[in-house]
């Protein structure tokens, strides 16, 4: 058999590739989860120290911002899971399009927000930024960390 026509022991198979995909799926999902763990574990604390040393409208506020930083951080699984399996681009244009949505969410929920007498929009944000933060540094953290396999197909052979 010519040398052109054997196949090359160092390529990758295509068993090998799928591996390496369901390895980087859970490096991916971990990371998700332990962001959205750290998160809420912050936000949590923050409620506590608002029902504890806020005055007039703090928990409300600790409470609203919690829920506003988990819709920051959700849609970063859902999208991230759901268009794995997506070519590059693809991929790349479900997260941006979920990041476009959560931030119009987030900016119509904060602008509707803005005159509410009941709640205190420090401890609002302070939840907000803290929820928020914590889970993109884990996730970032999670995933520089991890050991992401490389996914390359073999192109097609032209006959």
């Amino acid at each position: 058999m010519p040398a052109a026509d054997r196949p090359d022991p160092s390529a990758p198979s295509d068993e090998g590739i799928a591996r390496a995909r369901r390895h980087n799926d859970r490096l991916l999902m971990r990371a998700l989860l332990l962001a959205i763990l750290a998160g809420i574990v912050v936000d949590a604390v923050v409620i506590v120290l608002a029902a504890l040393l806020g005055g007039a409208g703090a928990l409300p506020g600790a409470l609203v911002g919690s829920g506003l930083a988990l819709v920051v951080t959700l849609p970063t699984v859902a999208s991230a899971r759901i268009a794995r399996p997506l070519p590059g681009t693809s991929y790349a244009m479900v997260l941006m399009g979920s990041w476009l949505v959560k931030m119009f969410v987030l900016v119509i929920a904060l602008l509707l927000l803005g005159e509410a007498t009941w709640l205190s929009r420090p401890w609002l944000g302070v939840a907000l930024l803290a929820g928020a933060v914590v889970a993109a540094v884990t996730e970032a953290v999670g995933m520089v960390r991890s050991r992401a396999r490389l996914e390359v197909a073999e192109p097609p052979r032209e006959q």
